[in-house]
């Protein structure tokens, strides 16, 4: 039997209860759940990586014969737009089935595929802006950025489950995350502590288990199965952690449990 997870009365905001709505997320629908940080999200990618190293569209050595820096650049545009169709079809997946098992319902591999492919679109607008707008920030002098780094940090969840649209989408997320951003910030910052330690273990283990050399491809095996495994993790964190910090949120702020959330997806 699915077992509910608590909806706390408690009118304050807590990290604490962010993670352990994302952790319990997991373990009620682990296999959806990593199934779509692997399946969705890493793989793609790394086939992306792989056909164009082995391509050579991404050599970037001027020197090397049949060098382009248009075919280099070009390589990079497509692979980026690639990667952020990737990421907003995840993170719309990701919140449906976070979003269901905050209720206690283990939410299918295709219900949460198809909730969305539903926002794609839209999705994949608001990830312009949001880089645009947090890009430009932190050029200048980088506090711009982190401002709107925490004022959007639920603009996905928000346009997922409230269909609201790109730009109610970003007022939304402005309006859930006042009078939480230090608070948001610290849980940024243990997330991307936390990534960079995973990272720096999974490249020394690579390097201590398969050494220098190269395959044909230009990608070591231990590159190949380093950045599945990353890819993984980061996928299922930051796709459970988004829209359990928009339930959080949206508790503390309205006092609206979880209990109703599911019925956007029905």
């Amino acid at each position: 039997m699915a077992s509910v997870s608590p909806v706390y009365e408690e009118r304050t905001m807590s990290v604490g209860r962010v993670f352990q709505r994302a952790f319990s997320a997991v373990s009620l629908n682990p296999v959806v759940i990593l199934g779509l940080a692997l399946v969705v999200g890493a793989v793609p990618s790394l086939i992306i990586t792989y056909f164009f190293v082995q391509s050579g569209l991404t050599a970037n050595n001027p020197l090397q014969p049949g060098f382009s820096m248009n075919r280099m650049l070009g390589a990079i545009f497509i692979s980026s737009v690639i990667n952020l169709v990737i990421a907003a079809l995840v993170q719309g997946a990701q919140t449906r089935a976070t979003v269901s098992a905050a209720e206690g319902h283990r939410a299918s591999f295709g219900e949460s595929l198809s909730a969305g492919l539903r926002v794609l679109l839209p999705l994949i607008g608001l990830s312009i802006l949001w880089a645009i707008g947090v890009g430009i920030g932190f050029i200048l002098l980088v506090v711009p950025g982190i401002i709107l780094l925490l004022m959007w940090a639920v603009a996905v969840p928000s346009l997922v489950i409230e269909r609201n649209g790109i730009m109610g989408a970003f007022s939304r997320s402005a309006d859930l995350t006042k009078g939480a951003r230090w608070k948001i910030f610290g849980l940024f910052l243990v997330l991307l502590v936390s990534y960079w330690l995973v990272s720096l273990v999974i490249g020394v283990a690579g390097l201590r288990a398969y050494g220098p050399g190269a395959t044909a491809s230009g990608l070591t095996i231990a590159n190949i199965i380093g950045s599945a495994i990353l890819g993984t993790i980061f996928n299922t964190i930051w796709g459970t952690i988004q829209p359990s910090l928009y339930v959080e949120l949206r508790q503390w702020k309205e006092g609206t449990g979880v209990e109703n959330l599911e019925e956007i997806f029905a």
